[in-house]
């Protein structure tokens, strides 16, 4: 019998340009996804995620059956420690194609082992969009708009790669917000926003339809259940319709109780009111599902949503600091809330160590809470796991080297700031200051002040007004 993916190939003039499947595939996909319900049953996740593939090979706009029941087998499996796509991987799906189709396939099949990996998810995207899968682009763009935005570093040019996704996809309010993030980020470029401007009318005429309905569940009537959810959180965010999203999906999860998705769409909906009630009721949701489930991502989840409180505390804290600077009643409280975010953040990372072993990214992430703890015995292996990421490689040399200043271990210090300059690409840009302005630190600290001048005055060359390094190449001239 034919492989999914070339049966479908020599139909890709048919179905896929209109989105209307007939059901004779839609019945053969049904049957690839039944038989990876049961691989991911035996825990035999590799093969239910091939299984899922093979399905939505003939069925690309599988939304519900088919691509958030694969996400959430990814998860699982992620959980249980499976690795990412490694070299010599043999998979069909990795050898691509010409139809767009097979280039979706392929990206979907590293997010699968690797549910973060926006990377594939901006292809994916582009795929999903080029073969007109409707459904499909919508749930991806908006799953690739929430990760860059929860991502430490968000991406511009996803940003402004979504905008653009958008615009085909006709829906400008969406669009419009993409956009929005992207000027955010890339304040001085006057071509987004003269874009931004433009997508600023079309998106106002577009979100005048949906006043002109009874309510914004009229007006979307018919849509996909996911894309709903999504439509309304970046949409219109009213008082009204939050209500009509938590109400909907507390009777989701009443009919089908400890479905996974219906738990976190009730989740999200009462996290999107950013009231504290809500908020408490979502924490109690997820540890009543990870007590019944012993899935750490419900764990994970619910204190997510605690750091998020407790981070707006301390910024509320702040601000009213800022307005009275002198107040040491205020200045007590806010370093309070501070070290409460810290400590919060500190459980949540050891906990997804503990969970995720093989995740480097979450190992940097917790070195980096670990040194603001000022634990650097615990925070320096943490670091050296992360470091073989080459991603992370330089930040993690960098923070290496601080937790051995930190404890006068000088020379060591200054071993690791090299090492992580030797990785740099840019020897002028804003890690390369820091590094030579820790370095010249660790110089000065060991008594060696000739070699601290010279890194400093390095420093200087670059950017005269970095921290405090005009002062510092003075002293030490002096000295001298």
């Amino acid at each position: 019998m034919a492989e999914p993916s070339q049966t479908m190939t020599e139909q890709s003039s048919g179905p896929t340009a209109q989105n209307d499947y007939p059901e004779e595939l839609k019945q053969r996909a049904r049957e690839y996804f039944g038989k990876a319900d049961k691989s991911a049953y035996t825990l035999n996740y590799d093969y239910a995620i091939e299984q899922y593939l093979d399905g939505l090979s003939f069925w690309p706009d599988a939304l519900e059956e088919g691509h958030v029941k694969l996400r959430e087998i990814a998860f699982r499996r992620q959980a249980s420690g499976g690795k990412k796509v490694k070299r010599g991987d043999g998979s069909k799906y990795l050898k691509g194609g010409k139809h767009p189709r097979d280039a979706m396939l392929k990206a979907e099949y590293y997010i699968s082992k690797d549910p973060g990996d926006v990377k594939n998810m901006a292809e994916m995207a582009k795929a999903a969009v080029e073969g007109h899968f409707t459904v499909t682009a919508h749930w991806i763009c908006d799953l690739l708009l929430v990760e860059n935005r929860q991502a430490e570093k968000p991406n511009a040019s996803y940003y402004v790669l979504l905008k653009d996704l958008y615009v085909k996809l006709g829906d400008y309010v969406k669009a419009f917000n993409a956009c929005q993030y992207a000027v955010q980020a890339k304040p001085k470029d006057s071509a987004l926003r003269e874009v931004l401007n433009d997508l600023s009318a079309r998106a106002t005429l577009q979100e005048g339809r949906y006043e002109q309905n009874e309510s914004f569940m009229d007006s979307v009537k018919g849509a996909d259940e996911q894309k709903l959810q999504h439509d309304a959180e970046l949409l219109i965010r009213s008082d009204d319709v939050k209500d009509e999203l938590i109400d909907k999906a507390r009777q989701e999860l009443e009919a089908e109780p400890g479905v996974s998705g219906k738990i976190y769409k009730l989740v999200d909906a009462l996290v999107d009111t950013d009231k504290a009630q809500y908020e408490q009721e979502a924490i109690e949701l997820l540890e009543k599902a990870y007590s019944e489930q012993r899935q750490f991502r419900f764990k994970q989840r619910a204190l997510e949503i605690s750091i998020k409180q407790l981070k707006r505390r301390e910024r509320r804290a702040r601000a009213k600091l800022k307005e009275s600077p002198a107040d040491v009643e205020l200045k007590k409280t806010q370093k309070q809330a501070a070290a409460a975010v810290l400590q919060a953040e500190l459980e949540y990372y050891k906990l997804s160590v503990e969970n995720y072993p093989t995740d480097l990214k979450l190992k940097h992430d917790y070195g980096r809470r670990l040194l603001a703890a000022k634990q650097y015995d615990e925070a320096i292996p943490m670091f050296q796991e992360s470091r073989s990421d080459p991603r992370h490689r330089a930040s993690s040399l960098n923070c290496i080297g601080q937790c051995f200043f930190y404890k006068e271990w000088y020379q060591d210090a200054i071993d690791s700031f090299n090492t992580a300059l030797e990785s740099l690409d840019n020897p002028e840009g804003a890690d390369a200051k820091e590094l030579r302005y820790n370095l010249g630190r660790s110089y000065e600290a060991d008594g060696n002040n000739e070699q601290a001048l010279l890194e400093y005055r390095k420093v200087a060359q670059i950017d005269f007004n970095y921290r405090d390094v005009r002062d510092r190449v003075d002293a030490l001239r002096k000295q001298s």
